[in-house]
């Protein structure tokens, strides 16, 4: 409980820390030239050395992305299994990615070697967390959805 309640006030504290910067960052970007701007603007974010100018917000970064809870197919083969991945960036350690995925939840770990030379061991921890997470009882039973209506088929168009 402790542990949680460490989380849950650190990550309040970088939220709060996020929203404050958010009325600084320009957002409203015209589409035409984005890719160019975007490409010059971390040209020189790296070569004026900004990132290590600016306070560091946090050293993890945790994605939650819904995927898709139905099998998907691809030239006819069922997908198999999901590899979330993402990026570390200047300044950040830890990347975790978790994204659901037909009934599983499958988890990418991408670490700054400098900073976790053996993120192995970290996969391996997050692993035996679950299984043990699994072998917990819910404190309250789940009520049960109640049953929906099966969607309309697609219109289908000749390509």
């Amino acid at each position: 409980a402790k542990r949680l309640a460490h989380i849950r006030n650190a990550t309040t504290a970088m939220k709060s820390t996020m929203g404050q910067m958010k009325s600084i960052l320009p957002t409203d970007y015209p589409s035409i030239g984005v890719p160019w701007l975007i490409e010059a603007a971390a040209s020189l974010y790296g070569k004026a050395h900004v990132a290590d100018r600016l306070p560091q917000v946090a050293n993890v970064v945790i994605s939650n992305v819904p995927g898709p809870q139905v099998p998907l197919y691809l030239a006819g083969a069922r997908v198999r299994s999901n590899h979330p991945t993402s990026i570390v960036v200047h300044g950040l350690a830890l990347n975790i990615t978790v994204q659901s995925f037909d009934a599983a939840m499958d988890f990418g770990l991408m670490a700054d070697g400098a900073a976790l030379p053996d993120v192995k061991s970290l996969a391996l921890a997050v692993d035996g967390s679950l299984d043990e997470l699994r072998a917990l009882k819910p404190a309250v039973e789940p009520a049960e959805k109640p049953a929906r209506k099966p969607a309309r088929p697609a219109a289908r168009t000749a390509a």
